[in-house]
């Protein structure tokens, strides 16, 4: 049964979202279209009011692509240049089953959920996370590809989560909160820090290092901070931006995206973190304070934490960092900066 309706993936969605976009266009429910499929596995069943079926990902194997292709009206290979899964689909059955079936007409059968068409391809559920960072993607760009207001689900990494056509924030999916989009207008801060993040990726690659490794580091730094941030008197700049992101609501019922609000405020520290992680001076510095003993601190007051102070606009953090013995950027000195010889990721 090949579909009346052309629908088109959006670059990064996730196969589920596709699906449930899929089968809104036909008024029906993503579970119900599913019917179509033998499924290998339960799908996972959300909370009540929770937004975990954002999270959840499906695999098809050769003969489902096969029915997925008719049922959207789009080539395959459209949908594997779209959704980042597509391809893993065969191999997750493959591996379970042997080699896929191939061919163009290796799923015809007179037998099946469509009589006549395709046999009944197989799908199989997993949780989307296992392949990278899911977001709710931008729900004015989503209205502006598909011509419907929906939601839809993308595989979004941390340091890409600012829609810079609309000006939003793409918060993560999967959260116990209304879906929605932070507005980030008022801190054009925010996404002049992601726009460094490519130049800066490509020249720590080609120093040798893993720029998500880095980025990763220096978010679990900020994090810490962040936890900390409210017993520092000195602190201005983290309340001042959350003030401004949420217009002033921060703190009140009426806030439900203390999330997506903390991962928002905190990308252009994390990004100046990595940068700084990254920095062959500043790796010079940390290896120079890590020769140095404690109770004394890292160096001549340890000369690494106060030149990141600085980088951060917050001179008087040198010596708040400099005691804190248990925090990972100690760690990551403690450990001889294994950024400068980790490996590249491919």
């Amino acid at each position: 049964m090949r579909g009346v309706l052309r629908v088109p993936p959006l670059g990064g969605e996730t196969t589920w979202s596709y699906l449930c976009r899929l089968a809104a266009r036909y008024g029906m429910d993503g579970a119900v279209l599913l019917d179509g499929w033998r499924q290998a596995n339960r799908r996972p069943r959300p909370r009540r009011g929770s937004t975990t079926a954002a999270v959840v990902e499906v695999l098809f194997d050769v003969v489902g692509q096969e029915l997925l292709e008719e049922l959207s009206g789009i080539s395959q290979s459209t949908l594997a240049r779209a959704l980042p899964t597509w391809q893993q689909g065969p191999a997750a059955f493959a591996s379970a089953s042997g080699t896929p079936r191939t061919g163009p007409n290796c799923g015809r059968a007179p037998e099946g959920p469509w009589p006549g068409r395709l046999e009944a391809g197989r799908v199989r559920f997993q949780d989307a996370r296992t392949f990278g960072s899911v977001a709710i993607a931008c729900g004015l760009c989503t209205a502006r590809r598909t011509g419907h207001p929906v939601h839809a689900a993308r595989y979004l990494p941390p340091w890409r989560r600012v829609c810079h056509r609309h000006q939003r924030w793409q918060s993560d999916a999967g959260r116990d909160e209304q879906p929605g989009w932070l507005g980030v207008v008022t801190c054009p801060e925010i996404g002049h820090a992601q726009q460094r993040w490519p130049a800066l990726a490509r020249h720590t690659a080609r120093r040798g290092h893993d720029p998500c490794q880095a980025f990763a580091l220096a978010r679990t730094i900020v994090l810490r901070w962040w936890q900390q941030a409210p017993a520092w008197r000195a602190e201005r700049i983290w309340p001042a931006r959350v003030h401004r992101l949420t217009h002033g609501a921060a703190g009140g019922p009426e806030t439900v995206w203390s999330a997506a609000v903390r991962d928002a405020a905190v990308l252009p520290e994390t990004i100046a973190v990595a940068q700084a992680l990254m920095d062959p001076a500043c790796i010079r510095l940390a290896h120079a304070d890590r020769g140095h003993r404690r109770p004394g601190g890292w160096g001549a007051g340890g000369r690494f934490v106060h030149h990141l102070g600085h980088r951060l606009s917050r001179p008087w953090l040198g010596p708040l960092l400099n005691v804190d013995y248990t925090s990972p950027l100690h760690a990551w000195i403690d450990a001889a900066v294994p950024l400068s010889t980790a490996p590249v990721r491919s």
